[in-house]
């Protein structure tokens, strides 16, 4: 079992799992371990980085790119978390890929007719963008799905 499944299971605190794997620089540490992730297609390490993005509560730009990356990336399963994420860091070159992932459809979420994770991108678009978020969401308001649709025009009346 790796360190970071034993900090998962609560089984090192966050202090043990940096002094057992000689972290001196844990934000340094996140972002590569999201860009081998990345490179390698490697699901898994994308979870566990992603995990450690929140318990280390890192939420910071130098990230955003390859959360981008990774959003509309469809070989992993943390599509929902990133967008998470996005909202948290909310920069405004994330808003484009909110919006082009609400067509993504993951085979995994696939099941989902509620469309959770496609409503949490359009409230992230508006979240980050406020203004700049008006012309995607008012492309969305015109989305063949009801559930997107309804969501866009929803968080377009805040900004009127």
């Amino acid at each position: 079992m790796n360190m970071i499944s034993k900090l998962m299971l609560g089984q090192i605190s966050k202090e043990q799992f940096v002094e057992i794997n000689a972290i001196t620089n844990i934000a340094y540490t996140i972002e590569q371990g999201l860009v081998e992730g990345y490179k390698n297609q490697n699901a898994d390490g994308v979870e566990e980085y992603i995990y450690l993005t929140f318990v280390f509560e890192f939420f910071d730009k130098r990230i955003v790119d390859i959360l981008n990356q990774l959003l509309v990336s469809e070989w992993h399963y943390k599509h929902e978390d990133i967008v998470l994420l996005l909202q948290k860091i909310s920069c405004k070159e994330s808003i484009e890929y909110l919006y082009n992932a609400i067509e993504l459809r993951p085979q995994y979420l696939v099941w989902d007719d509620n469309y959770a994770f496609e409503k949490k991108c359009v409230r992230a678009i508006y979240y980050i963008g406020k203004e700049q978020a008006f012309s995607y969401l008012e492309k969305l308001c015109t989305n063949n799905n009801d559930v997107i649709r309804e969501m866009a025009q929803k968080e377009i009346k805040k900004l009127m």
